[in-house]
């Protein structure tokens, strides 16, 4: 049994996957087909990682005075 996806998408992006997929030779509906299968079987996942502490942050100093005041006030802004 088949059953009909549908969704909106970028058109240029589209457009883009289209051309790659008739210069290999298949067409937009086996990619996206195969996307699907790969993602069932875990072939291929997607994610996003949250990190349990923060990162490491490298310190820099810059020699004009200036902009190393101007850096630190940016930092103490981001913490």
């Amino acid at each position: 049994m088949t059953t009909q996806v549908s969704f909106t998408t970028d058109q240029d992006l589209k457009n883009k996957a289209l051309e790659k997929a008739k210069n290999e030779g298949i067409t937009l509906k086996t990619l996206l087909t195969y996307a699907m299968k790969g993602f069932v079987e875990g072939k291929i996942s997607l994610g996003i990682e949250f990190a349990e502490h923060e990162p490491e942050v490298e310190e820099i100093t810059f020699t004009d005075k200036g902009i190393n005041e101007k850096a630190k006030k940016l930092a103490a802004l981001l913490k």
